[in-house]
């Protein structure tokens, strides 16, 4: 089960994903988490146009994808997991599903929010979820588009005021 990029991106399927990423990783394979796409069978139709015909797609529950990760270990598929906000990640690791690095790319919040980069922007809830999934042993990066340097949670954090990285 090589994932080659687990993703979080609140637009989950878009230019980013399409003209960027899937290309640069060389996925076989796009698998999104999502509770409530699980059951819209229209978004799914509408997302699985977008992509090109040599990538599989699978939109299923975040339970049901940790499910079909762990059922496929050996399976040699090149995949990208993308869920819409960390929460969901911690999530998968929670339920057994393994990867080591966490890719956020596009992430905005409504409620009181931590400004982490131009296109990441998250709440003090949100934040607390990406420090529990940074202490599950998984690195944490911020990076848009694979051409763009990949900058460390842990790094950001540091610097910020008021902001307790651990």
């Amino acid at each position: 089960m090589p994932i080659v990029l687990v993703r979080v991106d609140d637009r989950l399927v878009h230019g980013q994903i399409i003209e960027g990423w899937l290309p640069t990783t060389k996925a076989e394979e796009l698998i999104i988490a999502n509770d409530s796409l699980a059951d819209d069978s229209l978004q799914q139709m509408i997302m699985h146009s977008a992509l090109p015909f040599s990538v599989a797609l699978l939109v299923d529950s975040v339970e049901g994808v940790a499910s079909f990760l762990k059922a496929n270990l050996e399976n040699e598929l090149r995949r990208i997991v993308l869920v819409d906000r960390p929460r969901d990640a911690l999530r998968l690791i929670r339920a057994g599903v393994k990867f080591n690095h966490l890719n956020l790319g596009n992430l905005r919040s409504g409620e009181l929010t931590v400004c982490l980069s131009k296109s990441v922007v998250v709440s003090a809830e949100t934040l607390l979820d990406l420090k529990s999934i940074m202490d599950e042993g998984v690195q944490v990066t911020i990076q848009s588009v694979p051409f763009e340097k990949p900058l460390e949670l842990l790094d950001i954090l540091k610097h910020m005021p008021g902001v307790d990285p651990t």
